[in-house]
């Protein structure tokens, strides 16, 4: 079988910067169900202890931070896991640059230099680091290729999630792997446009493209499930939720609130009604999705990261659409006729697929909830995922927010 994967033809705009910005990665060692087994997670063991934080947690960043003189711009920040320290990525006047913040300051990494990526240095030296999470992963372009680095002994990982992502390879195009080694996987440049920027689409083509994706969707999410992937089922979705909470815990206002709407949304998927599981991507959202950049190019539209590939209610993937296109509206990106057609076309495909609107809504709802703890550090978008979060206990607690994009165009 040709090993496909993810890479993005336009750094600049929608190159994926994290294969799993959103979720919390499948356990490396996530048991590998056959198709007429039983989630092994039950509810219960599904949800997270709670960790209290070991020592005090910086405050969130500024959009800014000068150091040594030089003001470098934070793009994206992580809950570290050691509790005691958000993960960053930089922009040092267009170099990608990462590190981490503690109470007593920032601790930057050289550029292109990571004590737990090995491989980094090299590919560095020789091409543009387009992102880079601190101690995770990193992306380098070389010419016409990217390489996606990973800790020593972790490529094969990525390699196993593309195999199992075999349902989308026909629908969707995705990027060849050209090389790989035990640190890192190379992938050949997927050619066309993002649909993370709507500013190189009419109306009328923004429109057509997002339909093309999901109809490509539908037939991807038709075709029959690996029995190998792992499930992510109702009670995972609930538990990823939990674990973001507790992740943004000490820099969020709401918490006990965010809490108890986790719980709420973590109930409400369990007591939906079974659903055969489908292959899905798991990490869907328009900056993994791109078109060809000839109007009149009838080839398939792209696909990044099929890595994350999973088996799961269809709901998943397409909640994270429609509340994506409500992220992207309240972020700017995307005006309202652009959400609304977005909603719509996702709408279409749900139908498409007979998955209830229920269902829907509820995985909408934890997506938009995830969301707004995800954004909840990253200091451009802090006042955006707060309103997300406030929208979401507004709906379960019975108030009337402002509707969303999924809600305007349903």
């Amino acid at each position: 079988m040709r090993r496909r994967g993810p890479v993005d033809p336009d750094a600049a705009a929608t190159l994926p910067t994290d294969p799993t910005p959103e979720r919390t990665p499948m356990p490396e060692n996530a048991p590998r169900q056959t198709a007429t087994q039983a989630p092994t997670q039950t509810p219960t063991q599904a949800e997270p202890p709670r960790r209290e934080p070991l020592e005090p947690r910086p405050d969130l960043p500024p959009a800014t931070l000068v150091v040594d003189g030089r003001r470098l711009v934070v793009t994206r920040a992580w809950p570290d896991p050691d509790r005691a320290r958000l993960a960053v990525e930089l922009d040092d006047g267009g170099a990608r640059r990462a590190g981490f913040l503690r109470v007593d300051g920032p601790e930057l990494l050289p550029a292109g230099r990571d004590p737990r990526l090995g491989a980094l240095a090299r590919l560095a030296d020789v091409g543009e680091v387009v992102s880079h999470r601190p101690g995770r992963r990193a992306v380098v372009r070389l010419g016409d290729r990217f390489v996606k680095v990973v800790r020593r002994g972790r490529a094969e990982d990525v390699l196993h999630g593309i195999e199992r992502a075999a349902a989308f390879d026909e629908p969707f195009r995705t990027p060849a792997v050209l090389d790989h080694d035990e640190s890192t996987v190379t992938f050949a440049a997927l050619p066309g446009i993002g649909l993370h920027d709507p500013a190189p689409f009419s109306p009328e083509r923004w429109r057509r493209a997002w339909e093309a994706v999901c109809s490509a969707w539908v037939t991807a999410s038709s075709a029959p499930a690996d029995p190998g992937a792992p499930v992510h089922d109702a009670a995972a979705e609930g538990a990823v939720l939990a674990g973001w909470v507790d992740r943004v815990a000490a820099w969020i206002d709401d918490v006990e609130r965010t809490r108890t709407v986790a719980e709420q949304l973590a109930r409400r998927l369990r007591r939906l009604p079974g659903r055969p599981l489908v292959p899905a991507h798991r990490d869907l959202h328009d900056k993994q999705l791109l078109v060809p950049a000839d109007d009149g190019d009838p080839s398939a539209p792209g696909l990044l990261d099929v890595d994350t590939a999973c088996r799961a209610d269809p709901a998943l993937d397409l909640g994270n659409l429609r509340a994506h296109a409500t992220l992207r509206r309240r972020q700017g990106i995307w005006d309202a006729a652009q959400s609304r057609a977005v909603a719509a076309a996702v709408t279409d495909a749900a139908a498409r697929r007979d998955v209830p609107t229920e269902v829907l809504r509820t995985y909408e709802l934890a997506a938009l909830l995830r969301l707004g703890c995800v954004y909840a550090v990253r200091p451009r978008h802090t006042a955006v995922a707060a309103a997300l979060r406030a929208e979401v206990a507004a709906i379960l607690g019975g108030e009337t927010p402002a509707p969303s994009a999924a809600d305007r165009a349903g």
